[in-house]
């Protein structure tokens, strides 16, 4: 398809979107960034700016008719998806997704009951919340994760141990969720693994093409859920594609996707795989930069093309997915931070300079504020490197190498990035 000159609307113009400009411009593409905020990375480096809200729906309308826009995308953001669902379903653009599959998939209440009804393992459900007796809620099998059943980016997630903290946790959960509704799951303690499985799904079907293997921050005190070390290919590849893939496929056809992209956060545990969130987006962590390195295949390229008119994979990429990589090996290693006012980052070029970094993002700089309400959360990060190598060792070395010479210090010379990967974790 001959996308030279096609117009592409990016509602936002943060770093949420700063690679969807630069593989769109890759891409011969002209891009037009919009929101109502003064600057932003995206609208730095696009072919043109407009200052209209993501949400002024009508005020986006007119700005496509006006400038002949042939489609319009966004980036992982789930608040942004909404208003690109809706914007598309207005003006006739394409989307991969209507708001009906994108309930079916972002509602974690629906979701599970769809792992249910194929077949697929997920964790247990406990009916009480801040409301229930005593007795219900000593009754519960802790440690239990609560969390709203619309959550995005870890917020309104507790985990609790005992009984003392669950009504706290259900009213936070609550007061988190959109349609005030909560869920309260069996907390599998795995000393902070998850896996995931990535699908693109072309014309109602399947394919699998990324399995990896994801360490959150804070196993110990459980209160930085996040992603802080992400590996490729996953160590449970083979029991996955033997005993999960198929009956993940025939949920997907079930949902009624027909095109995009989607991806599944799990917990191993016990020789099983247990299936506990959908995501049917691009992916926070931007793993194209593991894709086409890997099997030679950018899935947010084809997630840009499919906005513009054109098909979600073409038979070319078909062939290329796949879920083992010859010896090639990827990593990404996101960089917590500490309550505080950024005043010093050393070590930083040091780090991007390392033979196996292929790429770093950067969401925070001097004298931005990390505050208390982001902790535990996906605005926790200063950034994310990706690392691409023929050795795992090579790749463990550069970690080594990060931890021992980045240091990100507040304004009083205190260092914020303490929350360090242990890289034998993977073992």
């Amino acid at each position: 398809m001959e996308l030279e000159k096609k117009k592409l609307l990016i509602l936002g113009g943060t770093s949420a979107t700063l690679d969807l400009v630069k593989n769109a411009k890759s891409m011969g593409v002209y891009t037009i960034v919009t929101d109502n905020l003064e600057g932003g990375v995206a609208k730095e480096i696009a072919d043109e700016t407009a200052s209209v809200s993501t949400t002024d729906l009508e005020g986006l309308a007119a700005l496509i008719k006006e400038r002949n826009i042939d489609g319009v995308f966004c980036g992982p953001s789930e608040f942004n998806l909404r208003n690109l669902i809706r914007l598309c379903e207005n003006t006739g653009l394409p989307c991969y997704t209507t708001m009906e599959l994108w309930d079916k998939c972002a509602n974690k209440d629906a979701f599970k009951q769809y792992c249910v009804k194929y077949g697929v393992d997920c964790p247990g459900e406990f009916f009480v919340d801040e409301n229930s007796s005593d007795a219900e809620i000593e009754a519960v099998d802790y440690p239990v994760i609560v969390k709203p059943v619309d959550s995005h980016s870890s917020n309104g997630i507790s985990v609790c141990l005992d009984s003392s903290t669950l009504r706290n946790a259900c009213r936070y959960a609550r007061e988190c969720s959109k349609n005030g509704r909560i869920i309260v799951e069996k907390y599998i303690d795995n000393g902070g693994e998850l896996f995931g499985a990535r699908y693109i799904i072309n014309d109602g079907v399947a394919y699998p093409y990324l399995l990896i293997d994801t360490y959150v921050a804070d196993p110990v005190e459980k209160k930085s859920l996040i992603s802080h070390y992400t590996y490729a290919p996953s160590k449970y590849s083979a029991y996955y594609m033997k005993n999960m893939d198929a009956a993940v496929r025939k949920m997907l056809a079930g949902m009624g996707l027909k095109n995009g992209t989607a991806f599944f956060q799990a917990l191993p545990y016990n020789g099983k795989i247990y299936f506990h969130e959908m995501g049917y987006r691009l992916s926070g962590g931007m793993l194209f930069k593991f894709t086409k390195p890997l099997m030679g295949i950018n899935d947010m390229k084809m997630m840009l093309r499919f906005a513009l008119g054109g098909p979600m994979c073409t038979e070319e990429e078909r062939e290329k997915l796949a879920v083992s990589y010859g010896n090639k090996v990827a990593a990404q290693l996101t960089v917590p931070l500490n309550v505080g006012t950024i005043g010093s980052i050393e070590g930083l070029e040091e780090a991007k300079a390392l033979p196996s970094v292929t790429d770093f993002i950067q969401y925070y700089k001097v004298g931005d504020e990390i505050k208390a309400k982001v902790i535990g959360t996906l605005g926790q990060h200063f950034g994310r490197f990706t690392f691409i190598a023929d050795d795992v060792k090579e790749i463990e070395e550069a970690v080594a190498r990060i931890n021992a010479t980045l240091f990100i210090r507040d304004t009083e010379g205190k260092v914020m990035n303490t929350m360090l990967f242990d890289i034998n974790r993977t073992k």
